[in-house]
């Protein structure tokens, strides 16, 4: 984070990070999170997704504009990293 930077805009623009952050504060333990957006999802929400399904041992459904992608507990994504 830059000095003249915030957390809220860092996430600008990262719609699927605030709604899961939305979902845990919610929902401490979800089993599944399932997320629908009109745009593709970016290089570094996809690498955040992963590793937060690995963290939490939960599966999260993306719908993008593109694809489906289903995260795994293991960390893998049903997209096989190509999207």
């Amino acid at each position: 984070i830059e000095a003249d930077e915030t957390v809220e805009s860092l996430l600008c623009g990262h719609s699927e990070r605030l709604a899961m952050a939305l979902h845990f504060i919610r929902n401490r333990k979800p089993k599944r999170i399932q997320l629908t957006k009109n745009l593709r999802i970016c290089g570094d929400c996809h690498q955040f997704t992963k590793l937060i399904a690995l963290v939490y041992q939960c599966e999260i459904i993306v719908r993008d504009a593109n694809r489906i992608h289903h995260f795994h507990i293991n960390g893998q994504c049903s997209c096989q990293d190509y999207f």
